[in-house]
């Protein structure tokens, strides 16, 4: 028998609100394990067979080191970009902000996707270059072809509905079709929760480091040094913060709106401006003690 529940839920909520998405980036690592070196040098050492392991690079340092670094530059933004969900890797978002994160994906990939074919370009200097600085360790098949490599790169989002224990229906009875929606609608709340602290704790970390840092800040003079000196990213952190927040609200809790418009008063002065006016640092630190301690409730 199915057995389908009108109650309203955490997981029905979230589902016309909110979706899941998970960010695959794929790439080349230019390493290759050398099996006769490993060797080599273990029994060189008197060492076991197994003491170590020698990975060779087999392109220049400078080949990969763009993509790596622009693939790493993609993940960290995505993150910021997401709030966490479960254990599986996903991530959440609100559903209402998934057309700017999309086009914010397209470009990701397109600028991914141009240094992968500047590589590419490059490729068969690099491995003629490779031949002089690995030597006697060069090994022609080490080195894959072009059109091979480049389907060793990638980049993709998979998104997904936010499981619905309301939408659950299969061939049992009352009783275990119910326990098996608690169960999903458990989880759902259990991640939804931990997902709003998240975005909690990424405030409150930044109110706190901007009054700590507001607060230590002593101007220099022609015989002394200025003292806690901060940059502008500690303003700039915050205004990313409120930009993305449209897609980290994933419940649509108005408290959070309300945080949020109430941020931008601690972002109207950069660091300049901070540093040279005592006012204007003091006045800026106690509005952001006040933000963080209308918090207090919601991060206890």
């Amino acid at each position: 028998m199915n057995a389908i529940s009108e109650i309203p839920s955490v997981s029905n909520t979230l589902a016309c609100r909110a979706m899941l998405v998970s960010l695959s980036i794929s790439s080349w690592s230019g390493r290759k394990l050398d099996r006769k070196v490993t060797e080599e040098v273990n029994t060189s050492r008197g060492a076991a067979s197994d003491a170590g392991r020698y990975n060779k690079m087999l392109l220049p340092k400078e080949a990969l080191d763009a993509i790596h670094k622009k693939a790493s530059a993609i993940r960290n933004e995505f993150y910021a970009r997401t709030l966490p969900w479960m254990d599986d890797g996903q991530r959440i978002m609100a559903a209402n902000a998934y057309l700017a994160h999309s086009q914010w994906i397209a470009k990701q990939r397109s600028e991914y996707e141009q240094l992968v074919e500047e590589l590419l370009t490059k490729y068969p200097d690099y491995v003629e270059e490779a031949k002089q600085l690995l030597n006697g360790m060069f090994v022609p098949a080490d080195y894959p072809p072009v059109e091979i490599l480049r389907e060793k790169f990638g980049l993709s989002v998979v998104v997904l509905n936010v499981p619905n224990g309301e939408d659950f229906r299969v061939a049992m009875s009352d009783a275990q079709a119910e326990q098996i929606r608690s169960q999903i609608e458990s989880k759902v709340t259990e991640a939804s929760k931990n997902a709003m602290k998240d975005v909690y704790r990424r405030i409150t970390e930044s109110l706190t480091r901007m009054i700590e840092r507001l607060n230590n800040y002593k101007p220099g003079s022609r015989i002394e040094r200025a003292q806690g000196v901060f940059r502008n990213s500690l303003v700039e952190n915050i205004r990313d913060l409120i930009d993305v927040m449209p897609a980290l609200n994933i419940t649509g809790d108005p408290e959070l709106d309300r945080i949020t418009e109430r941020l931008k008063d601690v972002t109207v002065y950069d660091a300049n401006v901070l540093k040279a006016s005592t006012a204007k640092r003091k006045d800026t630190a106690a509005e952001a003690q006040a933000i963080l301690d209308s918090m207090s409730d919601f991060v206890a």
